[in-house]
């Protein structure tokens, strides 16, 4: 009978008592994995090539070569292998924008050890069943974000290349063949399976691009779909047809038009009608008794629209509960319990509910605790369909 391979896992960190004591901690679970380490990301990619890995944890501000460059390295060399990211600097914005894409996980630092026991474990196992992918460019791009890194990025996928350049963790400007700015920088999002290179300084300096990098991902994503459709020979509206450029404004342009900065707001004539027809589903649901905020979410934690009481932060509604909405269609896929259907998160005051609307969206509920919960799970059965096709999601 053929032996079984131990799983192994690599620990990258240039805190050596860290490791150390690390190590010690693991030795308990020798029977589950093996442990390696590494002090930098130069040595780390020595190990790579040395034993096969099932999981690398890693630090960003490492010397020699740090996370990024790590990471870029294995976009070319192990581009499907897991990884967990270890930061002292996340909000959970930014990791519930960077779950949501099935992306890096963050470990935040000081680390909990027996969080990170789990967090091993859980990712040893999710991968055993397929589900996890390894760097992808978003994700890549939000930590780069987040971190507030200064660095020139080449992008290299299937014959293609294109530049990326970012300043303090906002990305000014990109190039890709005869493309300039944010048109080349929507196309280089958008691409799979990219081999990275990065530079630890900026050759651009002035800002030529103005929208956020999470906007920018997201119509990347939108606009990448609509290509996809368009080559099954999926039918598109008149609307669509007659206007080449993309469908949604970009932020800055909402705001000057007196919009509240979600996708939905503000609207464009192509889909002026398809909004309102979205506002007044998500106003019959607001008229439930003790009902707090009705928001509608897209996957990445970017809010579309909302109908809330004054004083609630909407924008945060969509980012925090991205992280719940994620987590539990993960546990029912782990658990074999098919599609999602309504998550119900009951608190002491009051329940949040959370459904998918489609295949790139949820909604959100956060009631008071003397809810009608029978009432709100009938009307969300009722809106989702009507809701998924007024938005066009």
């Amino acid at each position: 009978m053929e032996q079984v391979r131990l799983k192994n896992v690599l620990v990258v960190d240039d805190e050596k008592s860290f490791l150390l004591s690390l190590l010690q901690g693991l030795s308990a679970y020798a029977d589950d994995f093996n442990t390696y380490t590494a002090y930098n990301g130069a040595e780390a990619l020595q190990e790579l090539t040395k034993h096969p890995f099932d999981l690398v944890i890693t630090d960003l501000k490492m010397p020699v070569m740090d996370g990024f460059g790590l990471l870029a390295a294995m976009s070319k060399s192990h581009p499907r292998l897991p990884v967990l990211v270890m930061s002292a600097y996340c909000t959970p914005e930014i990791k519930a924008r960077l779950k949501t894409i099935g992306a890096f996980k963050i470990l935040e630092k000081p680390i909990d050890f027996h969080d990170f026991v789990d967090h091993i474990i859980a990712e040893l196992h999710t991968a055993a069943k397929g589900y996890i992918n390894g760097i992808t460019l978003p994700a890549f791009l939000q930590l780069v974000e987040m971190e507030k890194k200064t660095c020139t990025l080449r992008v290299e996928s299937h014959g293609r290349s294109g530049l990326l350049y970012f300043v303090d963790g906002a990305l000014i400007d990109a190039e890709h063949g005869e493309d300039k700015h944010e048109k080349a920088a929507l196309t280089i999002v958008g691409w799979d399976d990219p081999m990275i290179e990065i530079d630890s300084f900026s050759k651009k300096k002035e800002p030529a691009i103005k929208s956020p990098l999470g906007y920018l991902i997201m119509e990347s994503y939108r606009l990448k779909d609509e290509r996809r459709k368009a080559a099954a020979g999926a039918p598109q509206s008149s609307a669509k047809q007659a206007a080449p450029g993309p469908a949604v404004r970009t932020v800055p342009e909402q705001k000057a038009a007196g919009g509240n900065g979600n996708r939905s707001a503000g609207g464009t004539q192509t889909k002026e009608g398809k909004m309102a027809t979205t506002r007044e589903i998500l106003g019959e649901l607001a008229k439930l008794p003790s009902i707090t905020a009705v928001c509608l979410v897209a996957r990445d934690g970017f809010l579309l629209d909302s109908i809330a009481r004054s004083g609630i932060d909407k924008e945060m509604i969509g980012a925090i509960a991205s992280s719940g909405f994620g987590s539990s269609e993960s546990m029912g896929r782990q658990l074999d319990k098919g599609l999602m259907q309504i998550s119900m998160i009951e608190f002491e005051q009051g329940p949040v509910m959370l459904s998918p609307i489609g295949e790139d969206a949820f909604l959100v509920i956060v009631a008071d605790k003397d809810a009608n919960l029978g009432m709100i799970r009938l009307k969300l059965k009722k809106h989702s369909g009507e809701l998924a096709l007024a938005a066009a999601i």
